[in-house]
Parts: structure tokens; sequence; C-alpha cells
């Protein structure tokens, strides 16, 4: 089986897993409040939509949780069994997932269903191959001297295995608001099918390197051989010691810190898309595939040429990224509010109950969230670029599992916390309380807040890491005496 046969079919696994997950994001906040609904029907309006919102938040932190427990095992996974067995599992669970979802009955069915996904994820299978694939290349352009040159690299290979996601991204969510128009249960029923192509798929076209195959052509090196001869605990012990490293240990508080505030948004933005701006679940998925798709186009195009803008360094992009996101996010608070002004004029001049948001409204509102996406996703690549520079070609899928952990722990605590703001402002609570002014800024103010935050934070870490290149440029992280790192650490 040719390594490219292999690509073409993980690439293919990617879209449909994306399609499949997808397929379900424009339906979930729709699905909660109709499930809520149906079972408490004496229950006011606004009592409905607070219930909703918060149940929609801790479904969003289960699942966090769930993942976050699952991410560092997957990435251990992906290093001692391979591929093929670990995205069978992945792919597996997803289809037991959806399946479960498929015939939920309350919401207490919608929890159940998170459960499995203890091991999708897919897509930190994808990425390790790519970092990894890129090593070679990286190595030699570091032992030329040209580390800058190696960062780029991996930075538009992982921008690159984005474009993979977010085409199935573009697709599901529209197409899930679409099929949701008629059953809200259609599109979980499409991606059991999704999930069980992905098995196959895996099953026919993946191949397993074990160990000794990984390991061949470098063994005289110890600390490889070391490596893949530890137990599985050991392992975990050994993912977990990167916290602790003055270099990565920063970088991954950072990604903490950025998945909260991440994740906080990005539960409250369908809340208020759906609630005060009174979008349907077809206008909703629309929305969600035009971030996903411009993401995409992002990934392939602008990665690269951002590097360049800022000379080749994910520090300075991140930075970048982290500055652009507070900026749209609030533009985005700005057309909301707009939005949320013409609607509550309309209601007062117009004795018909159902409002409509105007067209200009839900393209700005479009505009500003595309904004929110692409720079999230500069911002998170470059710091998946730092952390993967930063170590060995063997512990790779291991810190990819961790930070793919530390971003779903994060998860945890981002939805409810952006939920209980949206519902319970703590400042501006009196003002217009129907209308949700006070919750949508609440939200907003705390993101910049994080943001503003991690933009000391980072360049803080960068400083210091200018400062460790220029006293001594030709110490790594391995001549300390760790033998995880290696002299990575300098790509930047």
């Amino acid at each position: 089986m040719s390594s490219s046969t292999e690509v073409v079919a993980t690439y293919a696994n990617i879209i449909l897993y994306a399609i499949s997950y997808q397929l379900q994001r424009p339906v979930e906040p729709f699905l909660v409040r109709s499930l809520i609904h149906n079972n408490q029907n004496n229950t006011s309006n606004t009592n409905e939509e607070e219930s909703s919102n918060q149940t929609y938040g801790r479904l969003t932190s289960f699942f966090s949780f769930i993942q976050t427990i699952g991410s560092p095992l997957i990435g251990i996974l992906l290093d001692r069994i391979g591929v093929r067995k670990t995205s069978i599992l992945v792919y597996f669970a997803s289809a037991l997932s959806y399946w479960i979802l498929a015939n939920a009955t309350s919401t207490t069915w919608l929890f159940w269903s998170k459960l499995p996904t203890i091991l999708q994820h897919a897509f930190l299978v994808g990425q390790a191959t790519v970092a990894s694939s890129t090593a070679a290349t990286s190595d030699n352009n570091n032992e030329s001297g040209g580390s800058n040159g190696g960062d780029k690299q991996r930075a538009v290979a992982l921008g690159r295995m984005t474009t993979a996601y977010t085409i199935g991204a573009t697709i599901g969510p529209a197409l899930g608001g679409y099929l949701a128009m008629g059953d809200l249960f259609a599109g979980a029923r499409l991606a059991i099918w999704g999930s069980i192509i992905s098995v196959i798929l895996s099953i026919v076209f993946l191949k397993d390197r074990n160990n000794s195959e990984r390991t061949e052509g470098n063994k005289t090196n110890n600390d490889s051989q070391k490596h893949h001869q530890q137990s599985f605990l050991q392992s975990i012990h050994r993912t977990l010691s990167y916290l602790r490293h003055p270099t990565i240990g920063p970088l991954l508080f950072i990604k903490l810190l950025n998945g909260v505030s991440s994740s906080a948004f990005t539960t409250v933005l369908p809340l208020v898309l759906v609630n005060k701006l009174h979008l349907d679940t077809s206008q909703l998925g629309y929305f969600m595939s035009a971030s996903s798709l411009s993401v995409a186009v992002f990934a392939s195009f602008g990665i690269s040429a951002s590097m360049s803008f800022v000379g080749n360094r994910s520090d300075r992009l991140a930075s970048l990224g982290l500055a652009l996101r507070a900026v749209s996010i609030v533009c985005f608070g700005g057309v909301v509010s707009w939005c949320l002004l013409h609607l509550i004029a309309a209601d007062d001049t117009s004795e018909e109950q159902q409002l409509v948001l105007p067209t200009e409204g839900l393209w700005l509102a479009t505009i500003a969230s595309i904004a929110v996406s692409i720079s999230s996703h500069m911002h998170a690549t470059s710091l998946t670029t730092l952390t993967t520079g930063a170590v060995s070609v063997e512990q790779r899928g291991a810190i990819l599992g961790l930070e793919h952990g530390l971003f779903s722990l994060a998860r945890v605590v981002g939805p409810p916390f952006g939920t209980h703001i949206l519902s319970r402002p703590i400042i501006m609570s009196e003002f217009m309380p129907e209308s949700g002014f006070a919750g949508i800024w609440g939200v907003i103010s705390a993101c910049v807040i994080v943001d503003v935050i991690l933009l000391v934070c980072l360049h803080r870490w960068s400083s210091k890491k200018d400062t460790q290149m220029n006293s001594d440029e030709c110490i790594g992280l391995t001549k300390a005496g760790d033998d995880t790192y290696d002299e990575h650490d300098h790509s930047d």
C-alpha cells in the first residue's frame, strides 16, 4: 500500500468525519430547545430560553469533559499502535454516538450520546500524520541553519490539514440545517453511515506501522528506542511532563486559556443567533458553513502569506491572531447590537409576532463571525506549530494529544461560563433585560480581556526565548539532559 494512497484515504476520512460531526452543529440548539419544550409544556418562554441555554452549555461542557479524558490517550495510541487501529476505533465510536443521538427522546439521551466520543478524535489522527511527515525536511533545514523555513513548512502543512476538515465543515452545517427543516434527527442518521464508510476506508487503505518499523533506519537513536519501550503509564507520565517544562509549559497554558475564551464565544454564538436574532436551522447552517469555508481558504493560501508577513515567526503570527480576534469580537458585538435595536423597533411598530432580521444585518454578522474564525485559526495553528516544533518526531503524537486534551478541558469550563454570563449578566442587567444586551456584551468583554492577557503572556514568552537564543544559539533542549526534547525548540 503506497503512502500516497494512505494520505488520500486519510483526507477522505477527515472530510467525512467533518461532514458527519458538523451536520449536528446547527441542529443541537434547536434539538435541546425542542426536547425541553416537549417535556416542560407549562414553562414560560423566558424560563424555557434560559433552561435551553443552560442545558446547551452543560451538554457542550460534558462533551468536552469526555474528550479531555480521551485526547491524551488517543495521542499515545497513535505512537504505540499506529494510525489504522486508532482510526478504526475513532470512527466506530463516532457511529455509535450518532446512533444514540438519532434515537434520543430526552435531553438525558443527548448526554448519553456523548459518552462514545471519548475516542472521537479523527482530526488528531490526521494532524499527527501531517506533523510527522514534515519532520525530515524540517530537520534538514535546521541542520543547514534554515530553521525558520522548516517552521513555515510545518505551519503550512498543518494549515492545509485543516483545509481537509473545513471542506467537510463547510458542507456539514448547511446540509444539516437544510435536513433539520423537516426532521431534527435526519443529520444524525446520515452521520452514522458516514462514520461506517470511514471505518471501511481505514480497514482497507490504512497501514499500521509498528514500533520496529517506525524506528527502522534510526536504530542508533537510543532515545527513540527508549521511548518505544516505555509502558503505557510511563508514556502518560512522560506526556504530562510537558506541562512543567519552562519552554513548552507556557505555550500549553496559553492554549488552555485561549480554549476557555474561544469555547465560551462559540457556544454563545448560535444561542444569540437563534434566540435573539431569530435565525432558523437553515440560516444558522449557512452561517456556520460560510465561516468554515473562509477558514479553509485562509488555511490553504493565507497562512503562508501571513507567516512571510511576520518574518516566518510563529509566535508573532499567534500574537497577531489574538489582536485581530479581539477586534473582530467587538465588531461582532456591535453588529448584533444594531440588529437587536432594529428588531426591537420593528416589534414596537408591528403587530405581527414573527420578526425578520434585515438582510444587511445577517451579512454583517456573517462577515464579523468570519473574521473571528480566521483570526482564531491563525492563533491556534501558530501555537501548534510552536509546540510540535519543540519536541522530537517520536513525541509529536503525544504532544498533539495533550494539546487536544487541554483544549477539551478548557471547553469544560468555557461553555457554562459563557451561557451563565449570557443568561445572568453581572453588569447592566437592568438595561433592556429582554433584549439580551447585557449578557451579550458581558461575554464579549470577558473574551477580549482574556485575549489581552494572552497577548501579554505570549509577548513575555517570545522575549524570553529571544534572549535565550541570543545568549547561546547552539544550546538545544536535549543538552540539558531531558531526552524528551531536541533542538527543534529553536525552530523559531
